[in-house]
């Protein structure tokens, strides 16, 4: 006997897996503006102001074109009163990166990469990245973890 490999999703056989994952969206917690939670969409947050960050990176081969939000950016327009930030990603790894150094480093909340928004399987949805080609003293163990990709959650406190 044989079998056709048949294209449920595609054919709607099975709804809601292919709706399974969210929309992409950034949630940031803790000492913000009220309301104390927010979930910014991929619009919301790349309507704050994007900017290019043009580096290569540790992780990956090349030169590499992101596009994001300054975290300066993000953090201003939500009020956020805290020193802290806890990076939790979609694996639930999560590291604490303090503020002051991580803006004066230009940490930029990636959503794209070579133009395209960036997919889990690229890192995404968001990616903390750095200039680190413009700035060699960032190629460091810290800032390196820092780098957090999957980015899922921004706790401020």
């Amino acid at each position: 006997m044989r079998f056709a490999r048949r294209p449920m999703l595609a054919a709607g056989l099975l709804p809601g897996l292919a709706a399974a994952q969210p929309a992409a969206g950034l949630d940031v917690t803790g000492a913000i503006a009220p309301p104390t939670r927010r979930r910014l969409s991929l619009p919301e947050l790349e309507a704050l102001g994007m900017v290019e960050v043009v580096t290569t990176t540790p992780w990956t081969n090349g030169t590499q074109h992101f596009s994001g939000v300054p975290l300066q950016a993000l953090l201003a327009s939500l009020g956020a009163r805290g020193e802290t930030l806890t990076a939790i990603a979609l694996n639930d790894y999560q590291v604490t990166i303090p503020r002051a150094p991580a803006i004066a480093a230009d940490a930029t909340i990636a959503t794209r990469q070579a133009g395209q928004p960036l997919s889990v399987r690229e890192r995404g949805p968001f990616w903390i990245v750095f200039p680190w080609s413009r700035r060699a003293e960032l190629d460091s163990a810290v800032v390196r973890q820092w780098a957090v990709w999957q980015l899922a959650r921004l706790d401020v406190s």
